[in-house]
C-alpha cells in the first residue's frame, strides 16, 4: 500500500511540475502566430509566466489591421484536462459603439475533458449577460444574450439580428 501511495504521489508531482515548467509563454506565442494567418494581431501586451497560469496584460487586438478592442487582463490555465481563460476588462473600439456597448467586464472561456469538443463561454458587460458554445466538430456556435436595459433601448438595431426566445432572451446560432 506504501509503494502505491509513493507511485500516486511522484506521478503527481511529475504532472504539477509539467504543467508548472511547460513553455507557456512560447504557447501563446505559437497561437498568436496562428492568429496572424486570420489577421487577428495581439500587440503590446505584457505577457506574463506565473507558474500554473499565464497572465497578459494591456493587449490591443487588431482585425484586418484596425484596432478593435483593448483588452486589461487575460489569464490563461491549460491543465490538459481543464482549461480556462479569464479576460477582464476589454473596451470595443468607438467604430463599434453604433452597433454594440463598449464595456465588456468579463468572459470566461472553459473545456474540460468530459466535452472536449465544446468551448463554453460566458460574459457580462453593458450589453447584458451572454452564454454560448462552440462546437469544434460540428462547427458550429450558439449565443444566448440577455440583453440590458441599455441594449433594449440603444442598440434594437443589432438585437433584431437575433432570434428572440420565449423567455425573452435573444440566440443567435451560425456555422464557421
Amino acid at each position: 500500500m506504501k509503494k502505491i501511495a509513493l507511485f500516486l504521489f511522484y506521478s503527481l508531482f511529475f504532472l504539477a511540475m509539467l504543467l508548472f515548467f511547460t513553455p507557456k509563454e512560447n504557447l501563446y506565442y505559437f497561437g498568436e502566430e496562428q492568429l496572424k494567418s486570420l489577421d487577428v494581431i495581439i500587440a503590446y501586451e505584457e505577457v506574463i509566466d506565473q507558474g500554473f497560469s499565464l497572465q497578459i496584460k494591456d493587449a490591443k487586438l487588431y482585425v484586418k489591421k484596425i484596432q478593435s478592442a483593448n483588452i486589461a487582463s487575460t489569464q490563461i490555465r491549460i491543465f490538459g484536462l481543464y482549461n480556462a481563460v479569464n479576460i477582464e476588462n476589454i473596451v470595443l473600439d468607438s467604430t463599434f459603439e453604433q452597433f454594440f456597448p463598449p464595456l465588456i467586464n468579463h468572459v470566461s472561456l472553459d473545456q474540460n475533458i468530459f466535452s472536449p469538443q465544446q468551448i463554453h463561454a460566458e460574459a457580462v458587460g453593458d450589453f447584458g449577460e451572454a452564454h454560448a458554445t462552440l462546437n469544434l466538430l460540428d462547427r458550429n456556435v450558439s449565443v444566448i444574450v440577455k440583453p440590458s436595459k441599455l441594449m433594449l433601448s440603444r442598440y434594437r438595431n443589432t438585437l433584431r439580428q437575433l432570434k428572440k426566445t420565449k423567455e425573452g432572451d435573444y440566440r443567435y446560432d451560425t456555422k464557421f
